[in-house]
């Protein structure tokens, strides 16, 4: 992988459950360890509308490559990318298991949209 090809930052998240201190949990979106503002390729798909909480919205697809991770920092597919874009932070939403597509632990191909996220 070529490193010229990395020029965005993205955030992987991944929602845990947080102790409220009275006995129960709540989940909230944290920042998976080492996978803050890491080197990524963002690359749009495509777009499509939507029908989501009974409101037409805008839904666009995003493939983002990375490099290889395995183990507890891999990307899963119930995770929430942030994409650092330059014109403000972009919330996508893993929609399938990463890829490792030419089966070299290289790269790692993910798709995410911006619809509602998981959990919501």
């Amino acid at each position: 992988m070529r490193a010229g090809r990395l020029r965005d930052r993205v955030t992987l998240r991944r929602q845990t459950n947080i102790e409220t201190g009275k006995g129960g949990y709540t989940q909230a979106w944290t920042t998976v360890v080492g996978m803050e503002r890491i080197h990524a390729e963002v690359i749009g798909q495509s777009g499509r509308e939507s029908v989501i909480a009974s409101t037409l919205q805008g839904v666009a697809t995003y493939q983002i490559n990375i490099r290889f991770r395995s183990g507890e920092t891999a990307p899963q597919a119930k995770d929430q990318i942030i994409w650092h874009a330059p014109g403000g932070d972009v919330e996508l939403n893993v929609i399938a298991p990463p890829v490792d597509r030419y089966g070299t632990r290289v790269e790692l191909q993910i798709f995410a949209d911006t619809s509602t996220p998981q959990g919501a």
